[in-house]
């Protein structure tokens, strides 16, 4: 029993270590504890019931926990109104401002609240988002 406890402390800490514990789904939860209950079957000498539980969990996505995921690139959803003038506001352009434009006002907004200068790393991150969503609308309105 000992040895199970340990075994299932290792790969606890080795998904949680990795980050990959963050991005596990349901059913990936239930196959890791499947796999672990069906290994401390085999442990006990019970083949049968161990290799299904073990089967099972592969049969359960349970193999995409080790194996990472082909390189699916999430879908850039179009910001709202609302966070556009949230960003236009934050860095202080307006509507009809350029690139160029943005990223002057980016950089002067950062030079004053730059975490490295003892501004707030919050407020930081938020310019940089509000620069990210202001160019990325820009590229998405060139046709």
């Amino acid at each position: 029993m000992t040895a199970m406890l340990i075994i299932t402390g290792a790969i606890l800490a080795a998904l949680i270590l990795s980050g990959k514990a963050k991005t596990m789904t349901a059913n990936q939860w239930l196959a890791l504890a499947v796999a672990l209950i069906g290994a401390n079957f085999l442990r006990g000498g019970n083949w049968l019931i161990g290799g299904a539980m073990i089967g099972g969990a592969a049969f359960l996505n349970g193999w995409r926990i080790l194996i990472p995921a082909k390189d699916e690139t999430p879908q850039k959803r179009k910001p709202r109104n609302f966070e556009l003038d949230r960003a236009r506001s934050l860095l202080g352009v307006d509507v009809k401002a350029d690139r160029s434009a943005i990223n002057d006002a980016w950089r002067e907004r950062l030079a004053e609240h730059h975490p490295d200068r003892g501004g707030d790393e919050e407020l930081a991150r938020q310019i940089n988002r509000a620069r990210d969503i202001l160019l990325d609308d820009l590229d998405s309105q060139k046709p």
